[in-house]
């Protein structure tokens, strides 16, 4: 969702075709539904109030894996661990 709603309004270059495409060139990623126990992982989120990013939170949380981001909000927030280098 990220994405795309970043991609429909130019922010990105990259689209949704083309990450789909990415995606399915790499074994390093996997696509992860939005299921109710992501939902309910990213309710426990309260210090990242923007929606797409606390549904990333709450996707990493679930998962216990830290999210690649510089996003200051992410890497302020106290309920998942970021990784930039």
């Amino acid at each position: 969702m990220e994405i795309l709603y970043l991609s429909e309004r130019r922010r990105i270059s990259i689209s949704l075709e083309n990450l789909d495409n990415l995606l399915a060139q790499s074994a390093n990623y996997m696509v992860v539904p939005i299921g109710f126990e992501v939902v309910k992982a990213a309710a426990g989120i309260d210090d990242v109030p923007e929606l797409h990013d606390r549904l990333i939170a709450g996707t990493a949380a679930w998962l216990g894996v830290p999210i690649l981001t510089n996003d200051p909000v992410l890497t302020d927030s106290q309920h998942v661990e970021t990784v930039w280098n």
